[in-house]
């Protein structure tokens, strides 16, 4: 995710001067052949700018040790670890200017959504933290107390989604259709939907009611799927993967 998030920020600034770290060269050499980045010189210290925290949770005090001695006053730490507190962050770095976010997936196609933690943090923090996330996609402002439910939602949606995308597909197939022309139809059918959804003025209920006429087909549809309980299964996935977001963050 941290190389995502390195590839859209150098195609928005080209100017912007970008350094990585990571114990796996192979994942520097990528970006650095591509000229996404340069690597970080060892036991080098940061200064100024922002450090994008892109590592596994359970890596975070091994990380930290490593780190905290190397940040300078002027630097932000933009935190993109799911479930680890603000508080937790900012006392295994050693310094109070850390932002905690939560992009998702689409991130790495520029089409992401990424909620930033606003609350405790100067103007001067939120403001870097939205600098670099700006050229992933969509970005929204939360408590940090509504990260989990983040989490749970855009975080954890895009496998939510794509499992809508196969079953769609697999619904084609069992209907009588090819695999490859149930594919397409499947993919283009969600896409578009997203397009109408996003540039229309109608709200979401409105727009289905336009495909939806009287004892037609997708009346009959959806009611299997209400019968099947989509509605109910799709809200319980969200707040499952919430409450997992929140187990992590008390381990």
């Amino acid at each position: 995710m941290g190389g995502a998030i390195a590839r859209c920020l150098r195609r928005a600034h080209p100017e912007v001067s970008i350094f990585g770290i990571d114990p796996d060269k192979t994942k520097l050499h990528d970006l650095e052949r591509d000229g996404v980045l340069k690597s970080f010189p060892e036991n080098a210290r940061f200064e100024h700018g922002v450090l994008l925290l892109s590592i596994k949770p359970q890596l975070l005090e091994s990380v930290a040790t490593q780190l905290k001695s190397r940040l300078g006053g002027d630097v932000t730490v933009v935190s993109i670890l799911a479930g680890v507190p603000l508080s937790r962050l900012r006392a295994s770095l050693a310094t109070d200017q850390v932002v905690r976010v939560m992009p998702n997936l689409a991130t790495t196609v520029g089409a992401g959504a990424t909620a930033i933690a606003t609350d405790g943090h100067s103007e001067a923090a939120l403001a870097r933290a939205r600098a670099v996330l700006a050229p992933t996609g969509e970005v929204v402002d939360v408590t940090e107390s509504q990260l989990d439910a983040v989490t749970g939602l855009s975080g954890s949606g895009p496998a939510y989604v794509l499992k809508f995308l196969m079953a769609l597909e697999d619904g084609g197939v069992l209907a009588g259709l090819p695999r490859a022309v149930s594919h397409r139809l499947a993919l283009a059918t969600v896409a578009g939907t997203v397009r109408l959804a996003q540039e229309s003025h109608l709200e979401w209920d409105a727009l289905r009611g336009q495909v939806t006429s009287p004892g037609g087909t997708t009346i009959h549809g959806l009611k299997s799927l209400e019968d099947n309980g989509f509605a109910a299964a799709v809200m319980s996935a969200v707040v499952a993967a919430t409450q997992r977001s929140q187990e992590l963050g008390k381990s």
